[in-house]
Protein backbone atom coordinates (compact mmCIF):
# COMPACT_ATOMS: atom_id res chain seq x y z
CA UNK A 1 0.00 0.00 0.00
CA UNK A 2 3.05 2.44 0.31
CA UNK A 3 4.38 1.35 -2.94
CA UNK A 4 1.19 3.24 -4.35
CA UNK A 5 1.23 6.41 -2.11
CA UNK A 6 4.88 7.16 -3.33
CA UNK A 7 3.60 6.72 -7.40
CA UNK A 8 0.50 8.74 -6.25
CA UNK A 9 3.10 11.41 -5.26
CA UNK A 10 5.32 11.31 -7.84
CA UNK A 11 2.10 11.46 -11.01
CA UNK A 12 0.14 14.56 -8.44
CA UNK A 13 3.72 16.67 -8.19
CA UNK A 14 4.57 16.15 -12.26
CA UNK A 15 0.99 17.69 -13.30
CA UNK A 16 1.88 20.11 -10.74
CA UNK A 17 4.75 21.45 -12.19
CA UNK A 18 3.11 21.06 -15.73
CA UNK A 19 0.65 23.03 -14.41
CA UNK A 20 3.16 25.38 -13.00
CA UNK A 21 5.24 25.26 -16.57
CA UNK A 22 1.88 26.03 -18.76
CA UNK A 23 1.08 29.00 -16.43
CA UNK A 24 4.40 30.72 -16.85
CA UNK A 25 4.39 29.99 -20.24
CA UNK A 26 1.08 31.86 -20.71
CA UNK A 27 2.65 34.62 -18.48
CA UNK A 28 5.45 35.53 -20.91
CA UNK A 29 4.10 38.02 -23.15
CA UNK A 30 5.24 38.14 -26.56
CA UNK A 31 7.97 40.29 -27.89
CA UNK A 32 7.82 41.78 -31.15
CA UNK A 33 10.58 42.19 -33.71
CA UNK A 34 12.70 40.43 -36.09
CA UNK A 35 14.00 38.43 -33.16
CA UNK A 36 11.83 37.54 -30.41
CA UNK A 37 13.35 36.12 -26.96
CA UNK A 38 10.17 34.72 -25.43
CA UNK A 39 10.06 31.41 -27.28
CA UNK A 40 13.25 30.82 -26.03
CA UNK A 41 12.45 31.90 -22.38
CA UNK A 42 9.03 29.52 -22.31
CA UNK A 43 11.27 26.26 -23.67
CA UNK A 44 14.17 27.49 -20.76
CA UNK A 45 11.28 27.57 -18.14
CA UNK A 46 9.92 24.01 -19.46
CA UNK A 47 13.37 22.46 -18.61
CA UNK A 48 14.13 24.18 -15.70
CA UNK A 49 10.53 22.41 -14.38
CA UNK A 50 11.52 19.42 -16.13
CA UNK A 51 14.84 19.24 -14.18
CA UNK A 52 13.41 20.31 -11.16
CA UNK A 53 10.39 18.18 -11.25
CA UNK A 54 12.35 14.61 -10.45
CA UNK A 55 14.64 16.07 -7.73
CA UNK A 56 11.18 17.34 -5.34
CA UNK A 57 9.18 14.09 -6.17
CA UNK A 58 11.83 12.43 -4.83
CA UNK A 59 12.98 15.01 -1.89
CA UNK A 60 9.43 15.42 -0.35
CA UNK A 61 8.40 11.47 -1.21
CA UNK A 62 11.63 10.69 1.09
CA UNK A 63 11.22 13.29 3.77
CA UNK A 64 7.42 14.05 4.00
CA UNK A 65 5.72 11.49 3.13
CA UNK A 66 7.99 8.65 4.42
CA UNK A 67 6.36 5.62 6.16
CA UNK A 68 6.94 5.35 9.88
CA UNK A 69 7.16 1.39 9.73
CA UNK A 70 10.15 -1.21 9.73
CA UNK A 71 12.84 -1.09 7.51
CA UNK A 72 11.35 -3.54 5.06
CA UNK A 73 8.25 -1.11 4.40
CA UNK A 74 10.62 1.80 3.90
CA UNK A 75 13.00 0.04 1.98
CA UNK A 76 10.11 -0.74 -0.24
CA UNK A 77 8.51 2.32 -0.45
CA UNK A 78 11.93 3.81 -1.26
CA UNK A 79 12.29 1.69 -4.38
CA UNK A 80 8.68 2.45 -5.44
CA UNK A 81 9.38 6.32 -4.75
CA UNK A 82 12.44 6.09 -7.12
CA UNK A 83 10.37 3.90 -9.44
CA UNK A 84 7.90 6.64 -8.80
CA UNK A 85 10.31 9.47 -9.07
CA UNK A 86 11.07 8.21 -13.08
CA UNK A 87 7.50 7.48 -14.17
CA UNK A 88 7.17 11.67 -12.84
CA UNK A 89 9.38 12.67 -15.27
CA UNK A 90 8.41 10.73 -18.33
CA UNK A 91 5.24 12.03 -17.65
CA UNK A 92 6.24 15.47 -17.17
CA UNK A 93 7.93 15.15 -20.35
CA UNK A 94 5.42 13.17 -22.64
CA UNK A 95 2.35 15.48 -21.46
CA UNK A 96 4.74 18.52 -22.33
CA UNK A 97 5.25 17.10 -25.73
CA UNK A 98 1.35 16.32 -26.13
CA UNK A 99 0.68 19.59 -25.14
CA UNK A 100 3.33 21.32 -27.29
CA UNK A 101 1.87 19.79 -30.31
CA UNK A 102 -1.82 20.66 -29.42
CA UNK A 103 -1.40 24.16 -29.08
CA UNK A 104 1.22 24.21 -31.36
CA UNK A 105 0.47 27.93 -32.64
CA UNK A 106 -0.13 29.00 -28.87
CA UNK A 107 2.42 30.32 -26.30
CA UNK A 108 2.78 26.19 -25.15
CA UNK A 109 3.87 25.54 -28.57
CA UNK A 110 7.40 26.45 -27.76
CA UNK A 111 8.41 23.85 -25.06
CA UNK A 112 9.70 21.78 -27.85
Amino acid sequence: MQSVSAYIISISIAFVFLLTAAFISTAIKFEGGSRPKDPQKRKTWFWILALLNPAVIFLLGYFVFIPDANIMVVNKYVSALGIGTAIGFLIYIVAGFVLSKIFKNGKLGHWF
